[in-house]
């Protein structure tokens, strides 16, 4: 096996993990089982960020010049997940500076709160707004990521190099 198909193929075993992911977060949204929809949205972005470290490394290093020639990741842009799982696994820092800022406002965590109005982007720690994670006062669109995943998913399940 060629050296590069060994980081395609972990990139698709981690797009299937992060596909199934989805899934149980529908599934979960569907079931308003709140606990269960944040555990596989957390799952599921990790999963995303583990491919985008995978193939889109730093230039110079014997990764990218394995795969660089190889995987076409034109069009596909996974950056904005990689910072919102850097959240998510330094959460104990992000929690910290929460409770710094914390000022007796509304405090919204693990909530889904579609169409909910009036509350300030610092009230919310970790919510679901429609397709939109907020996390730490920061919003992350769900449908494009969902629709990269796919897209992805098809070009690497179709690489012949």
């Amino acid at each position: 096996m060629d050296k590069w198909r060994i980081y395609v193929e972990e990139a698709l075993t981690q797009l299937a993990f992060a596909k199934q992911c989805f899934r149980d977060f529908e599934a979960a949204l569907d079931r308003s089982d709140v606990q269960q929809v944040f555990f596989h949205l957390h799952h599921f972005i990790v999963h995303v960020a583990n491919v985008d470290k995978l193939l889109d490394p730093k230039p110079g290093t014997p990764r990218h010049s394995l795969i660089s020639s190889h995987v076409d990741l034109t069009g596909i842009d996974l950056k904005p997940f990689r910072r919102l799982r850097n959240h998510l696994e330094h959460f104990d820092e992000r929690l910290d500076n929460w409770v710094a800022k914390y000022e007796g406002h509304a405090f919204l965590d693990m909530n889904i709160v579609t169409g909910a109005k009036g509350f300030p982007s610092k009230a919310f720690l970790r919510a679901l707004d429609g397709d939109v994670f907020k996390f730490h006062g920061e919003d992350y669109a769900l449908t494009p990521l969902r629709r990269a995943v796919d897209e992805l998913y098809a070009r690497l399940a179709h690489n012949d190099g």
